[in-house]
């Protein structure tokens, strides 16, 4: 009997618990049922006329009462309800605005609109004046007024926004399912995420009339992420959190999804997975016309996301259609989701070198022509502009892996990092500095706009005096590489790329009218083959030709590196067969009767004779290997360039085969030879060879190899774009997508 009770005792408790809930939510939904005066007053002025008309006859009203005078919300539309006479003043010569709407002020309402009660499902005679009106009953007397006015629509949507959790959001203002609406006196929150049967007038909700749907969906939004309780979404022009009654399982990453929600809770995430990439090339009503692909149709409910440098919807007007290349996503056989991310607002991160192309420095000094600020350990401190401010190895700020971080005040201004040196002298960065402390010293970052970084590498790349034409093509190679480093390290550094030749040489020179112009002229364009963003590779100057990047980078047994495309650089018709030695002679002394792009450039052709004693040294200190003294050299394979990829030499102790160009031009290093250009004007001291296209001839006395007399062309690995090539292609007049198509023909110019 006792266990019975007990059972019995928490069956009742738990009933109790379960009744309570249910009457809260009940409340929740019902405590909106009655309505004020003031609400009655909105409603019915926004039958008639729209705020502004509203504000204005307020305006031109006297003798308010004190109560509506003033500038509340509601004062203009109570005004309105007074001058029309559809409502009353209480005895006391007051509105009283937020007094319950009662049956008194109902019955006043319908006899100056000439309403029979007769229309009503419900009898008016067995209420009492100052009886309250349930909202239910409004509703169906408002329907009865409003049925001939061409404002008011009884629709559907769903509340998922207000100034509560969306803090964009103006006064009143509501985010729905059908866009934003001002709910002036309502009390929105209640319904959020929840499918609701509303009064409209425009933009207004003038009354919830009740629950439409126990469900209600939200489409395409963006999901900028989610992680345990929480989902960060973007949708409509607004951000918002929603906060989840457990927690994820896994983390969500950016994407596009419908949300499912169940009386007004989140239940269901339905993501968008089938995609495809592709050109733009013309929009219409209800279709794209994409590149590859055709024709493909759009959904009604149709969404375009800019991504970077932060999530904004466009309209689908604003995209462009010259080849511009988006992500369209698809639901079905129709786009329903259009992603743009535009790269050229994305940030890339660039590791500075300091003194002897160390990347640890003992100190940093930073300052700036205008003011800046200096934010690390939870705090920004602002300095004036002239301020000179020093880092050091060990200071506390750095402790615990703290990081410094240096901007400009205004966006455009610049920091100078006066510990570093540069060609122009203390270099000025655009962005953000910013300082970590590793094991060897004080690493210095620069996190920057993707077209500042481009308009920063052009003029170390490439003398500006080249032309905007070449400059444009530099830019586009100089944006490619750097886009292609997003995402990836540098070395194991918390940086992207670094600031060198080992990536790209940036802010040696400064920035300059020019380089801005280039980066500007080419913004977020790109080049694209097959497998991706190409391997746009350059170099100074051609021999004539140019080479695939699995013929510069060969190492005896292959390269993974993709294909850059050989091209020989002339508008002639080339036969030769730059494999075979005796053409490839013919080709390196001109005898081939063909013009060449670079071919009046001093370093289109040289030579230089290297001894004997030097090349035997050379060995030893690239191979580790002591041939003894050198009695031949071999070319065992050259590329369909003329590229050497391998060699062999013979010497009196042994044998040594060579592979890959740069080993090649390293063994032959002319550092104690004169090197001549086809200028006439010797250069001594160079420790490789200007390039490895080239062909050798022993020069022999009393059997006796003396050395190498090296006949060859260009300057640079060969690979990609010759910047020389560039410039000269430009001054024949070619624009600079002809010239990049030029130098990669299986790539296309996008932009991104």
């Amino acid at each position: 009997m006792r266990r019975y009770l007990i059972h019995i005792g928490i069956f009742s408790a738990a009933l109790t618990v379960l009744l309570i809930y249910f009457m809260n939510i009940h409340r929740q939904w019902t405590s909106n049922e009655m309505m004020n005066r003031a609400q009655i007053a909105r409603m019915l002025a926004l039958m008639r006329y729209d705020r502004e008309t509203c504000e204005t006859q307020k305006k031109s009203g006297d003798g308010l009462p004190e109560d509506i005078a003033g500038e509340e919300w509601y004062a203009k539309y109570a005004a309105v309800a007074l001058n029309e006479g559809w409502m009353s003043l209480r005895e006391d010569g007051k509105f009283h605005p937020g007094d319950t709407f009662t049956y008194g002020d109902l019955k006043y309402i319908m006899e100056q609109f000439h309403l029979s009660e007769d229309l009503l499902s419900f009898s008016l005679k067995y209420h009492q004046g100052d009886g309250m009106v349930p909202r239910t009953q409004w509703c169906e007397v408002y329907q009865l007024l409003s049925a001939e006015s061409s404002r008011v629509q009884r629709e559907k949507l769903s509340i998922h926004g207000t100034p509560s959790n969306i803090s964009a959001l103006g006064a009143w203002q509501t985010l729905t399912s059908r866009g934003l609406y001002s709910a002036e006196g309502l009390a929105m929150d209640i319904y959020m995420d929840y499918s609701l049967e509303v009064y409209t007038a425009g933009d207004e909700i003038l009354c919830v009339a009740g629950k439409a749907d126990d469900m209600c969906r939200i489409e395409n939004v963006w999901i900028e992420s989610g992680e345990g309780d929480e989902i960060q979404i973007f949708f409509d022009g607004y951000e918002r959190s929603i906060k989840l009654e457990g927690k994820l399982n896994q983390k969500l990453e950016p994407n596009m999804a419908d949300l499912t929600f169940t009386e007004g809770r989140l239940n269901g995430v339905d993501y968008k997975t089938s995609r495809l990439k592709a050109a733009l090339t013309g929009i219409e009503e209800r279709a794209a016309v994409l590149k590859d692909y055709g024709t493909v149709p759009i959904s009604e409910n149709l969404v375009v996301y800019q991504i970077y440098p932060s999530p904004k919807v466009i309209s689908k007007d604003e995209l462009a259609t010259d080849g511009t290349v988006y992500e369209f996503v698809l639901k079905g056989n129709e786009i329903c989701g259009i992603i743009y991310q535009d790269y050229a607002e994305e940030t890339i991160r660039v590791l500075l070198h300091g003194t002897g192309q160390v990347y640890e420095q003992s100190s940093v000094t930073v300052t700036s022509s205008e003011p800046f600020l200096v934010m690390g350990n939870d705090e920004v401190k602002r300095y004036e502009a002239g301020t000179e401010v020093t880092f050091s190895q060990g200071e506390s700020i750095f402790e615990g892996g703290g990081e410094v971080a240096i901007k400009a005040e205004n966006e455009r201004g610049k920091i100078q990092v006066l510990s570093l040196e540069r060609s122009s002298g203390a270099p000025s960065y655009h962005g953000e500095i910013q300082i970590q402390e590793a094991a060897g010293g004080l690493l210095v970052i620069n996190q920057v706009n993707m077209e500042d970084y481009v308009a920063g590498v052009i003029p170390g790349e490439m003398p500006v005096s080249y032309g905007q034409e070449a400059l444009k093509v530099q830019a586009v190679c100089a944006r490619t590489f750097g886009r292609r480093a997003l995402g990836t390290t540098f070395r194991d550094y918390p940086a992207n790329l670094d600031d060198t030749v080992s990536s790209q040489v940036y802010n040696n020179q400064e920035e300059c009218e020019e380089s801005i112009q280039a980066a500007s002229e080419t913004r977020g364009q790109v080049l694209q083959n097959p497998e991706g963003l190409t391997a746009t590779y350059f170099f100074s100057t051609s021999c004539g030709h140019t080479s695939d990047a699995k013929d510069v980078w060969y190492s005896g047994s292959g390269t993974d590196d993709e294909k850059a495309v050989s091209v020989f650089l002339s508008d002639d018709s080339v036969t030769l067969n730059l494999m075979q030695e005796e053409d490839f002679r013919r080709f390196i002394n001109m005898e081939d009767g063909a013009d060449y792009f670079e071919q009046e450039l001093p370093w289109f052709r040289w030579q230089v004779f290297v001894s004997a004693e030097d090349i035997r040294n050379s060995v030893l200190n690239v191979c580790q290997t002591d041939i003894g003294e050198l009695t031949s050299v071999t070319v065992l394979e050259r590329a369909e360039s003329g590229l050497l990829k391998a060699i062999r030499l013979d010497g009196g102790l042994d044998t040594c085969t060579v592979y890959g160009e740069y080993k090649i031009r390293q063994i032959f290093s002319p550092v104690n030879a004169e090197l001549i250009p086809q200028s006439g004007e010797a250069v001594t001291g160079w420790e490789m060879l200007p390039s490895a296209y080239c062909y050798m001839d022993a020069v022999v006395e009393n059997n006796i190899c003396e050395g190498v007399l090296i006949h060859g062309g260009g300057y640079g690995h060969g690979c990609g774009m010759s910047q020389n090539g560039a410039m000269k292609m430009a001054e024949m007049g070619k624009t600079y997508d002809e010239i990049l198509k030029y130098f990669f023909p299986d790539s296309e110019l996008i932009t991104e």
